[in-house]
């Protein structure tokens, strides 16, 4: 009886182990099967994404390129037709070279051209060559007086009396410029004659650096070829100023066939991209001309190592990778204790699995619709900004420019003054939106890098308080107190653009100006945070407060809280800062009415870290 007994217990173990060592099994090849398949199909699938997103991303670098030379091109014309209105102003034609009206309106058209375009100087000489009136910056050196008839775009202007842009040359500080002409011309009955020119000088460097990256070769950068096919700027000093075809810069780029046809294809007016071997590494580059009178005056390169590239690419498909992943073994952690339940309920389990997969397969397909959803949205709104910032800028620019010429002509005409004025003003107001337009669009497509170096925070915004004092809106004052919440002898260093953080700065305390009225104070704070690493900025006002469900949209493109502005000054603000690895924020205040901005920005010893800046 007890040896029956024994036997029965024997084989319940066995049977026991047995079942559980089937389950094990089964486990083991459902934990493995669908990693290995896993890693199969996701290499197949992540070489398709890269080539995909590749191709994305050379469709940017195209359209970043055309716009880039649309910019170039509106610019230099905004330059020639404000030269053009120079030369036709009534004194210049009747002669008056050197009264001080004359002074006057050159100091004028100085700060107009130096307002949007960075230029050494303004000048105006007479038919021999010699410069009459020079005007540059305080505290450089003056040229009135000097005979510059040896340069070759002065007589180039004398001789063909037309407008001239000048082949690249040397200053005498060395600094490599170009030079943009406009002819004074006196008609009479007899016909033409020259009476001298006017001009500004432009240092190269400065002036593309505005458009684009000319100084680090590491990532995307820009270069500019002139009609000529000499290198006016790019991240190699040695080959600027030479030209490309020739030995010098032939053999560092290894007399590379296809950037050479690309080069040649661009030069001729036609915009081409391509993909090449450049010493040991691979390249994209995608060229467009600019045309100036209706011929290739410069070829503008965006150039971007393609391991640049494939480092954004392989950033997304890491986190795709560990999101399908981490599915993944959810997945296999809810089958495996499906497997242990059916042991028990196997028609429950296999019922259970079915309605699993399709919900599964049904989420799955609801994503992916609402990515493409997402990714259409996000096109269209780059399509949207790219037209704006090309479409746009050639109107807008040929009207400011009439409107300039215009005004001078009509004078002090009272009938038309008054309009002219409203177009000028209105032309300069939408001109500064299609600026902000095409900022945004440098800001998407990180093209526009920023010029890191030590700045004081405690000094810029002293500066920056000033220049509102200085200010006035008509009648209005503005109330603004500086509070600083650290001790006076705490690091203060920054490692930033200053131009940026300005930018930043004033466009939060003109929203707060904007909120408030004369009485009420605008308070400015600075302090310390995170165990002394960060500095906290916030600007507070007392006025009505944002609506809660406004709060989130604040930084996002075209979300205002007034029916003035563009709605993308806020947004800029949020893409810089970040850009600075800082944080960007807006809450009410608690206790009562109004509202704070603030951002924070990580501290920069200078004196313990002197290596850490960036000095580009």
């Amino acid at each position: 009886m007890k040896l029956g007994r024994f036997n029965n217990v024997k084989e319940s173990i066995s049977k026991f182990f047995t079942v559980n060592n089937s389950i094990y099994i089964a486990a083991i090849f459902i934990v493995i099967i669908p990693l290995i398949s896993f890693f199969y199909l996701q290499q197949e699938t992540e070489n398709s994404i890269r080539n995909s997103i590749f191709e994305q991303q050379k469709q940017v670098q195209i359209d970043s390129s055309r716009a880039i030379a649309h910019h170039l091109q509106s610019d230099i014309e905004l330059i020639l037709s404000r030269l053009q209105g120079l030369a036709m102003s009534g004194n210049i034609q009747e002669g008056d070279f050197t009264s001080n009206l004359t002074k006057m309106l050159l100091t004028d058209y100085y700060d107009k051209i130096s307002s949007t375009t960075p230029v050494d100087r303004v000048f105006l000489q007479d038919k021999n060559g010699i410069a009459v009136i020079d005007m540059a910056p305080d505290g450089n050196l003056s040229y009135a007086g000097k005979d510059f008839s040896f340069r070759s775009w002065v007589n180039q202007t004398k001789n063909t009396m037309s407008p001239v842009i000048s082949d690249m040359f040397v200053g005498v500080d060395g600094k490599n410029r170009i030079a943009m002409t406009y002819p004074i011309t006196t008609t009479n009955s007899s016909g033409s004659y020259y009476n001298g020119l006017v001009g500004v000088v432009i240092p190269t460097n400065e002036f593309f650096n505005y458009y684009g990256n000319i100084y680090d070769i590491k990532s995307q950068y820009l270069s500019v070829l002139d009609n000529r096919d000499t290198l006016l700027v790019h991240p190699l000093p040695a080959i600027v100023g030479k030209p490309f075809f020739g030995n010098f810069t032939q053999n560092i780029t290894g007399h590379n066939d296809k950037l050479n046809n690309l080069i040649k294809t661009v030069m001729s007016g036609t915009p081409s991209s391509e993909v090449y071997k450049f010493l040991n590494n691979e390249r994209l580059t995608s060229g467009y001309p600019v045309f100036v009178e209706g011929s290739p005056k410069y070829s503008v390169f965006v150039i971007s190592p393609t391991s640049f590239i494939y480092s954004k690419i392989n950033e997304i498909i890491d986190k795709e990778r560990l999101q399908m992943l981490t599915l993944i073994i959810a997945i296999i952690a809810v089958v495996l204790l499906l497997i242990l339940f059916l042991s028990k309920v196997n028609s429950t389990l296999d019922k259970s699995v079915k309605k699993r997969t399709k919900e599964l397969e049904d989420t799955n397909r609801k994503l992916e619709i609402a990515n493409r959803n997402v990714q259409i949205h996000d096109d269209m709104q780059k399509e949207f900004i790219n037209i704006a910032a090309h479409e746009l800028r050639n109107p807008v620019q040929s009207l400011l420019g009439f409107s300039d010429i215009l005004m001078k002509l009509i004078g002090n005409v009272e009938l038309y003054k008054h309009p002219m004025e409203a177009i000028n003003r209105n032309a300069k107001r939408l001109k500064r939106l299609v600026d902000i337009v095409f900022e945004i669009s440098q800001l998407d497509n990180d093209l526009s890098l920023l010029s890191k170096g030590p700045i004081d925070l405690k000094e810029l915004m002293t500066d920056i308080m000033t220049s509102y004092q200085d200010r006035k809106k008509g009648d209005r004052k503005y109330n603004i107190v500086l509070e600083e919440s650290y001790a006076p002898n705490d690091s203060q260093i920054l490692n930033a653009d200053e131009s940026r953080l300005t930018q930043v700065i004033m466009n939060l305390i003109d929203n707060a100006v904007e909120f408030t009225k004369d009485e009420d104070e605008i308070k400015i704070d600075m302090k310390k945070i995170n165990n002394g690493k960060e500095i906290e900025v916030t600007i507070s006002d007392p006025g009505q407060g944002i609506h809660p469900d406004d709060l989130p949209l604040l930084f996002t493109r075209f979300v205002k809280k007034s029916r003035r502005g563009t709605g993308l000054g806020l947004y800029v603000s949020k893409k810089i800062i970040e850009a600075h690895g800082g944080k960007i924020w807006a809450k009410n205040i608690q206790d009562g009415k109004g509202v704070t901005f603030g951002f924070s920005l990580p501290v920069q010893d200078q004196l313990s870290n002197p290596d850490n800046f960036d000095d580009r």
